[in-house]
């Protein structure tokens, strides 16, 4: 029996997503049963898991637990398919906040016994698990130090679970494939060139490049990784550890390598609302099957198809005179009444459509009432929501229990349920939110978009200052830890300097509280600039730019422990922004300092630039600085005299 165990093909799913992208929905709800095209995520990985060949599935959850274990109590009563072939473990822990922390839990409890699978819950995917794993075993006997097999799928490059989400740079040696070089870009990204490391090509016969991919969030592992989880703090995402084993692969001793699955599998990851409306309409189009709305693996076949991809449930009840055009879903109990439209939308059940309304590009939740003469486009309206008559919607995401007024009229704003009274409140787009919707109604066939009016963050940078002087966005509140871990790494720095401490001492006592409060590397990096600006020697300064030079000077070695990489230098650029419009002290200053940073190589000329142009593009106070004028007019000035000088 011993035996039989240990060949059972183990998989880790990790049940949270550790973003603000689908807030405020994900608040009441978590990921795992947001539904896709009807069906809750989770039993889509359940499914797709126990098809693929895994035996026994651990489920980590860090929040909302007990939501799911009643879910999957429910399955094994209703005697789900997959409760017969597959055991289901789940875990928990209210202290983790990052995928890092989850692996150290599971290293922890060595739940795992051997080789196993990594998926996020927001993975959906068809692929045989079980041979890849075993791809990936045979990889590691003739490389002891592979670590971990990412997998991906090669698609077209205008594909938009590409253009809606990170772009993938990936270099492999082309016989072997291991991965020798691993970059993520924000969407849309404006960088017209990158850079190879030429020792890539110098010690490789053969070279493979891919920006082509899809990332999944799908992983085979050797026993190793929760170790060296559990040995590397730095390591909190899986890009983490990604970087970490490419940077450091002589010191840790192991290996990246790559698969591409095969062109009918299906993978995808819902990272953002763009890539969820993306998956769901997959889904319609069987992409994903034996994941089919059509098959009925998980409701019994209840769904009715009516041809260009429109499925209803059998009790649905659908007036004469109304129009289902393409890519539809309508959920039980649920009325369209005459004269309205519906396209390339999910409606859930028990809603109640009125007349004369057109839903576009859409996803309604369960118990929605939409009243006559509305429009709704490119929008998610959560469960028990009303919205009034002679409403016209676009770009709109509602949580619970909100109503929306009659005769209103919204473009790309966040309602959310107030908790104080029965009302709702307006929120703005952050740069967590990510929720852009593609515009169906673009009648010249480009690529347009409705939605919140916000930029992507940076791939790991997300600390920005809204500063515009029309901005509406409420003030965020920084967490607890957060606030007690700046003021930490603040009074270090203020002892340091007094007492002229060696930077080394300070590093560990930054890295100390780092570890206390459970901070990421990308804030340590944005704390530790906001710090120095902040230090109370600079308060009582009679000349600040002066006290702010001796600073840098004196704190080089710490600013170079974190500011090394282009991402941690767009976190400086963004504390220093931050902190010329928060401290009294450096008002009007920001292009003094700047200068002063790239003049002691803490950033270079290209960050400075791409900075720049998020300043206007985000409509910052800082645009129309004289100070920070000044600077990048100099700064142009000197490129163009370096260039001709050449």
């Amino acid at each position: 029996m011993e035996n039989d165990k240990e060949n059972v093909v183990q998989a880790v799913v990790i049940m949270d997503v550790f973003n603000n992208n689908f807030v405020p929905i994900s608040k009441s709800k978590p990921m795992g049963l947001f539904p896709v095209a009807g069906v809750p995520l989770i039993d889509y990985v359940l499914e797709s898991l126990v098809s693929g060949g895994v035996g026994e599935a651990i489920l980590f959850c860090c929040q909302d637990a007990t939501k799911i274990k009643d879910h999957i109590k429910k399955c094994k009563e209703d005697k789900v398919p997959w409760t017969l072939m597959m055991e289901v473990q789940i875990m928990s822990s209210d202290i983790c906040q990052t995928m890092g922390d989850v692996m150290r839990e599971i290293d922890a409890a060595a739940m795992v016994r051997g080789y196993f699978v990594l998926l996020g819950v927001n993975t959906i995917t068809n692929i045989n698990f079980a041979a890849l794993l075993e791809q990936h075993k045979q990889t590691c006997k003739k490389d002891k130090g592979a670590a971990m097999t990412l997998v991906y799928k090669e698609v077209a490059w205008e594909h938009p679970l590409i253009s809606n989400d990170k772009t993938l740079l990936l270099a492999a040696d082309g016989n072997t494939h291991k991965v020798l070089m691993h970059e993520k870009y924000k969407p849309k990204s404006k960088e017209a060139s990158v850079s190879l490391p030429l020792e890539i090509v110098l010690q490789h016969s053969e070279v493979k490049l891919h920006h082509n991919l899809v990332d999944a969030n799908i992983a085979l592992c050797s026993p190793s990784v929760p170790p060296l989880f559990s040995d590397n703090f730095d390591f909190q995402t899986r890009s983490d550890f990604i970087h970490g084993i490419l940077i450091n692969e002589d010191i840790l001793a192991s290996t990246l390598y790559y698969t591409l699955i095969k062109e009918h599998q299906y993978a995808a990851a819902i990272t953002n609302w763009k890539t969820y409306q993306t998956v769901c309409r997959d889904i319609l189009h069987n992409w994903a099957y034996p994941l089919s709305i059509e098959a009925g693996s998980f409701y019994k076949n209840s769904y009715m198809f009516m041809g260009n991809h429109n499925f209803r449930k059998i009790n649905s009840t659908l007036s004469r005179l109304c129009l289902l055009k393409e890519e539809v879903l309508i959920g039980e109990d649920t009325h369209i009444s005459d004269m309205s439209i519906i396209s390339k939308s999910m409606i859930g059940n028990n809603c109640k459509i009125g007349n004369n309304v057109e839903i576009r590009g859409s996803h309604i939740m369960d118990n929605v009432v939409v009243k006559d003469n509305s429009k709704i486009l490119n929008s998610f309206i959560d469960n028990n929501c009303t919205v009034g008559e002679n409403s016209n919607i676009e770009g709109v995401i509602a949580g619970a229990n909100v109503c929306i007024d009659a005769d209103s009229k919204y473009k790309g704003h966040i309602f959310e349920e107030m908790n104080t009274e029965n009302d709702k409140t307006l929120l703005k787009s952050t740069s967590e939110s990510g929720t852009e919707w593609e515009n169906e109604s673009s009648k010249d066939g480009e690529d347009e978009f409705v939605g919140f009016e916000k930029e992507w963050s940076d791939s790991e940078s997300c600390y920005s200052s809204d500063s515009s002087a029309e901005s509406t966005l409420p003030d965020s509140p920084v967490p607890e830890d957060t606030n007690i871990f700046l003021q930490e790494v603040i009074d270090s720095l203020a002892r340091g300097y007094e007492e002229k401490l060696k930077c080394d001492y300070l590093i560990l006592e930054i890295n100390s509280s780092r570890y206390a409060y459970n901070i990421q590397l990308h804030e340590v990096n944005f704390f530790v600039i906001r710090a120095l600006l902040s230090m109370p020697v600079l308060i009582d300064s009679k000349s600040v730019l002066n006290t702010v030079k001796d600073i840098l000077k004196f704190f080089r070695p710490v600013i170079a422990n974190y500011i090394k990489s282009e991402s941690s230098i767009m976190d400086c650029l963004r504390a220093v922004e931050d902190s010329c419009i928060k401290n009294e002290w450096l008002n009007g200053k920001a292009g003094q300092v700047i200068h002063l940073l790239y003049e002691s190589d803490i950033v270079d000329e290209d960050s400075l630039t791409e900075w720049f142009r998020d300043l206007k593009e985000n409509e910052s106070v800082l645009v129309d600085q004289t100070s920070v004028v000044k600077f990048f007019e100099w700064l142009q000035e000197a490129s163009e005299e370096s260039e001709d000088s050449d």
